[in-house]
């Protein structure tokens, strides 16, 4: 192989197999898709081997595509970080950060804060994958992760930007006026459920209940299973049953009446949340930047008491 044509192709091949289509990679490469497919058949001629199976519905690796993307998704976006700190742009954090994290966190703490961040650094080029099932983030090209405490992996550098929190039991009035009413964990066997099933494991966690010392664990009773938090709430609104859900996910619910809380006297504790990375001696500007921001924005002073979620200042911060 020629050493001028070693890396040609290469970032359309990691952004087809990311992406899983030629038009969707076209689309963030900002090119047409017959030009991302031609750099693709070029590079597999000069590799001399078939990168991809295609057909006319569908498109795969082939044992060979896996093994070259697990080498090139990080060496490419290594040479992209080395190219950013090379270039500096006058001292100003500048270049792509790619994250990756859960629904919940981005839509109570990302997405809210998005358009401050492009302002504040405007050269930064913001990619987010939201998405629920755990991947390897140094495999898969990203910079960083969010997820809670207890899925984080030992090898990872974890910074905390928000605080433990608690899960609750909620359902929808309508529900609850054709129900007895619970009054202890062991009232919810004759109750259906709204569960999410995890996109890491397979499984349906049990609800861990607690209370003034008591903890109750047991398998969520007859239940609707679905496969992502946003899709849990709103079929518990919709009266399907009783589901567990982080309190500052169903705080607006709960406020316009749309949910009720079942059980107050009884929750589960969840994680705290943390912006995940690999260790590495130099980060890149763009994440620097990014967890600076993030700890600016005092998420750790969240306080989600009552059903509500507001920032608190540092006389408060006890009480959180």
């Amino acid at each position: 192989m020629r050493q001028k044509n070693l890396l040609e192709g290469v970032p359309v091949f990691v952004a087809v197999a990311e992406a899983g289509s030629f038009s969707e990679a076209a689309r963030r490469l900002g090119v047409s898709p017959s030009a991302a497919s031609q750099a693709i058949r070029s590079l597999e001629e000069r590799l001399g081997a078939p990168l991809l199976r295609r057909s006319t519905r569908s498109l795969s690796l082939t044992d060979a595509g896996a093994d070259y993307l697990l080498a090139a998704a990080p060496a490419l976006s290594q040479l992209r970080r080395a190219a950013e700190e090379a270039a500096g742009r006058g001292g100003r954090p500048a270049g792509p950060l790619r994250l990756s994290m859960p629904r919940a966190p981005f839509n109570l703490l990302i997405a809210p804060a998005l358009a401050a961040f492009q302002e504040a650094y405007p050269d930064v080029d913001i990619e987010i994958a939201v998405e629920g099932r755990m991947i390897d983030i140094v495999e898969r090209g990203f910079d960083a992760g969010l997820r809670y405490g207890d899925l984080l992996a030992k090898d990872m550098v974890a910074v905390p930007v928000a605080p433990s929190s608690e899960a609750i039991l909620v359902a929808s009035p309508a529900y609850l006026r054709t129900r007895s009413t619970p009054n202890h964990p062991t009232d919810l066997l004759g109750h259906r459920a709204v569960v999410c099933r995890s996109q890491t494991t397979g499984l349906i966690k049990p609800w861990l209940l607690q209370s003034a010392g008591e903890t109750v664990q047991m398998a969520p009773p007859a239940a609707t299973i679905v496969h992502d938090l946003a899709s849990q709430i709103e079929l518990t609104a919709r009266g399907l049953g009783i589901g567990s859900a982080p309190i500052a996910s169903v705080s607006d619910l709960l406020d316009a009446g749309q949910l009720s809380r079942v059980l107050p006297a009884w929750s589960t504790p969840l994680e705290a949340l943390y912006l995940y990375f690999p260790s590495r001696r130099r980060q890149p500007a763009a994440l620097r930047a990014f967890i600076a921001f993030l700890k600016g924005r005092s998420y750790l002073a969240l306080d989600v008491r009552d059903g509500h979620v507001r920032n608190v200042d540092e006389r408060d911060r006890t009480a959180c």
